[in-house]
């Protein structure tokens, strides 16, 4: 039997793993500071970018490969069974995968207020479980180095995604940040797979490096260090890109580490 939570328009995404977090269940979400993201709207309308995605979105083996501001992403839209929505032209109507099929699948994707206005979402919940994760924070004064690095973080993304981790990875020649998490592996296996990462990091001149690997009890509490006042966003305008998954497995990750550097705006010399 699926155990699922429905949302209203409005709701955010704290109140929603608040309630998830009370049976025990975790809900395949967004993340930004205090989780003020709107769960019902323009999160799952975009596409639903999450990092339990490879555990409990799309397949793992036939996951798409996405960048977004150099960031990768992962899509949650399989988690949502139903939407109730008003349409232009007054009705108030369900779409699901079997009423409206065709309406289901461009609002999950098709941008926030194309098709209407939603009134509610309903999501598969799943069992709540620990998490590890690995964390990387680099400035660099030293662009060679920072392309090396962020090369590196390129050919390890397939194993990563193997190992069940989603999270966020950002580049510009001046900073790099990685950070993923998955239920799937030990502290051990966690500490195994991004030492090595750290060790390189440490050794390449020019940067300075803040690392870690953290255990999390579950998914609340990952989503409670975002839990604190202060500006909600950054003054950023990012776009998506999806490249395929045998792009980023290519024999030379520099090639696409670079033209990503370049497209932050900070040309690699």
């Amino acid at each position: 039997m699926t155990k699922v939570l429905t949302l209203g328009a409005g709701v955010q995404w704290f109140e929603a793993y608040a309630a998830a977090q009370r049976y025990n269940r975790i809900v395949v979400g967004g993340i930004s500071l205090r989780g003020s993201v709107g769960a019902a709207g323009g999160w799952l309308q975009g596409g639903g970018h999450s990092p339990l995605s490879p555990n409990y979105g799309l397949g793992k083996q036939d996951l798409p490969w996405l960048f977004q501001s150099h960031s990768i992403i992962f899509i949650g839209v399989d988690n949502v069974l139903e939407i109730t929505i008003v349409t232009a032209d007054g009705n108030h109507v369900i779409a699901n995968p079997y009423r409206n099929k065709d309406l289901f699948w461009a609002l999950r994707g098709g941008g926030g207020g194309t098709w209407g206005v939603v009134t509610s979402v309903t999501y598969k919940t799943h069992p709540s479980t620990p998490f590890y994760a690995g964390h990387i924070f680099v400035n660099s004064t030293n662009a060679n180095s920072t392309l090396k690095l962020f090369s590196e973080i390129i050919r390890l993304t397939p194993s990563l995604v193997t190992q069940g981790y989603g999270g966020f990875s950002s580049a510009s020649i001046q900073t790099l940040e990685l950070l993923v998490l998955s239920p799937n592996v030990s502290a051990e296996q966690n500490n195994a797979t991004f030492l090595p990462l750290f060790e390189f990091a440490h050794s390449l001149p020019g940067l300075s490096v803040e690392n870690a690997t953290i255990p999390f009890q579950d998914w609340w509490e990952f989503n409670s260090l975002l839990a604190r006042d202060g500006q909600v966003g950054v003054a950023n305008e990012i776009s998506s890109w999806l490249l395929p998954k045998d792009v980023v497995q290519t024999d030379k990750p520099e090639d696409l580490a670079q033209q990503l550097l370049k497209i932050s705006g900070l040309e690699y010399l």
